[in-house]
């Protein structure tokens, strides 16, 4: 591609707010110069007005019925002046009859470049190998970013790629990531502090009651409001005494919510005796108290997940055992003092009923942390939720209503707290509205499935919602970025990551080829009945 271009490619027919329409009087089939076909979805147009350029993406091209004229559907995104500047937004648009030309390479690279400042890049755009699109990191970490795509566009990859460069760059980053499937471990062997699932604590006294109520009460039950009632005079008891014995002197001000250490057995005790209790009545007789049976069933199933290893990582904490060992538990977690610059949490062997609890603790406990943090403008926090449609969804859901209420709590304030929060999905329209609402950049990947494609149009600004019909043909790895950390939308090919997540399509046809004479079945077993991968 030139670098800068006079050749006339048509001129504008229709002027409609935020979109032009270009009549095409070159010949759509052949390349201008290199591969610049004019007209092509994608491709980038000015149009010439006064002392500035009005510059415009092709969104859709097709040929009028009876005329055989070539017309291109162009969306308007900003003004470039004559140094070359760029800025979002047209102040003065054009009129019809007017000239519209190719935009030359280094007019593109002067676009593209309005955020070089910044030198944080992680892919280059689609059609222009040697340059590189820049993304203004404040805006980019600081207002939320949705990276949405069906299974196997290259999502992992992309979130990996832009969170090496980001701990490659800044040394002082402070990274959380919830790992559903344990992919993260193999593309960050530095710098980082790997939770294991086997090694993963999060302590049962950590959980507030909301959290509390998830794990512990089903509301099928009939006893089920009764429950969550009595719950929380419980757990205000429970953390008072723990207060007492650890002499935190916090009195009247513990609350259900407090991260106060208690004795769990304490409080399920209490419970018990709540629930066989015989009060007289009046005249002297002996009888059933307010409560009694009303946690029969509740009895059960805590005493079944107190003896469930999958969740000891909650119930039989062996390193934070104390309220003394929440600073302590805080510093690990958000890396401070740490020299590390990213934790990632892998959940892959959390129970499923377990993962919505864990989701919200992680999510309250970062928004927590800024929250009662003099200092956060100085200590910016990245929380990454990979596959969030699995734990934050759409409809509300009992076991996902800690989870979704602490998510949708970041999104919503956490940008005045300085924690960023990237969103994962390859199912948009099961997710939250109300978390994608407040995301300010879309990294939008293939998306195949219509439901999905117009839930995403419905998201972003209407002008951009023609851009949309590229996600069925989106390349592996490539990503339509839209929002207000670039300079403008573009079609991006991400950089493959080094080294890459696991999450790689299994190669089938090399391995049902080759076999797998060695496969050690006793290891597979120890690792499965002991639920640890480091056998």
């Amino acid at each position: 591609m030139t670098k800068t271009s006079n050749s006339d490619i048509g001129y504008v027919i229709e002027v409609n707010g935020e979109r032009a329409l270009v009549e095409l009087t070159v010949d759509t089939t052949s390349p201008l110069v290199d591969d610049y076909y004019p007209g092509q979805p994608g491709s980038h147009v000015k149009i010439p007005f006064r002392d500035h350029d009005v510059i415009g993406i092709v969104s859709s091209i097709r040929i009028m019925n009876g005329t055989g004229k070539k017309v291109a559907d162009c969306i308007l995104l900003g003004t470039q002046d004559a140094k070359g500047k760029f800025r979002r937004g047209v102040a003065v648009y054009p009129n019809v009859g007017q000239t519209v030309r190719m935009l030359g390479s280094e007019e593109l690279r002067q676009v593209f470049s309005e955020y070089i400042g910044y030198d944080f890049s992680f892919g280059r755009p689609a059609h222009a190998e040697d340059q590189r699109a820049y993304v203004q990191v404040d805006r980019f970490f600081g207002q939320h970013v949705a990276v949405l795509g069906t299974t196997g566009c290259g999502k992992s990859c992309t979130v990996v790629s832009m969170l090496q460069r980001a701990i490659e760059k800044y040394p002082n980053t402070h990274i959380v990531v919830l790992d559903l499937h344990g992919e993260y471990a193999t593309a960050f062997p530095d710098h980082v502090n790997l939770v294991d699932a086997d090694k993963l604590e999060l302590p049962y006294w950590m959980l507030n009651f909301d959290e509390f109520v998830d794990l512990t009460v089903d509301f099928n039950e009939p006893t089920a409001q009764n429950q969550v009632t009595v719950l929380r005079d419980a757990l205000v008891r429970a953390r008072h005494a723990g207060d007492t014995k650890d002499k935190l002197g916090l009195g009247a001000v513990v609350t259900a919510d407090s991260p106060v250490y208690f004795d769990l057995d304490d409080m399920l005790s209490q419970i018990r005796d709540w629930n066989i209790q015989m009060v007289y009545d009046s005249n002297g007789v002996l009888q059933q108290g307010p409560l009694y049976g009303v946690f029969d069933r509740f009895l059960i199933r805590f005493e079944s997940k107190l003896s469930d290893p999958r969740f000891n990582f909650v119930f039989r904490p062996s390193c934070f055992t104390s309220s003394h060992a929440l600073p302590q538990l805080l510093k690990d977690y958000l890396l401070i003092e740490t020299g590390r610059r990213m934790t990632v949490i892998d959940l892959s062997g959390v129970p499923s009923e377990a993962i919505g609890v864990v989701v919200a603790v992680v999510a309250r406990v970062v928004f927590e942390f800024n929250l009662w943090n003099p200092e956060r403008e100085r200590f910016p926090i990245l929380l990454v939720l990979e596959e969030a449609h699995n734990y934050v969804p759409a409809r509300a859901e009992g076991r996902y209503t800690a989870a979704r209420t602490a998510v949708e709590r970041v999104t919503k304030e956490g940008r005045k707290y300085g924690i960023g929060c990237v969103v994962v999905s390859q199912r948009p329209k099961e997710l939250s509205e109300t978390v994608l609402s407040q995301c300010n950049t879309f990294i939008a990947m293939r998306l195949t499935n219509p439901d999905d494609q117009n839930y995403v149009r419905r998201l972003v600004p209407d002008s951009l919602s023609g851009l949309m019909n590229m996600l069925p043909a989106l390349r592996t790895g490539e990503a339509l970025i839209l929002g207000d950390s670039m300079a403008m939308p573009t079609r991006v090919m991400i950089d493959l990551p080094d080294p890459r997540p696991h999450s790689g399509d299994v190669e089938f046809a090399k391995y049902w080829s080759e076999g797998d004479p060695d496969m050690d079945v006793d290891r597979i077993v120890r690792r499965w009945r002991t639920r640890r991968r480091d056998l």
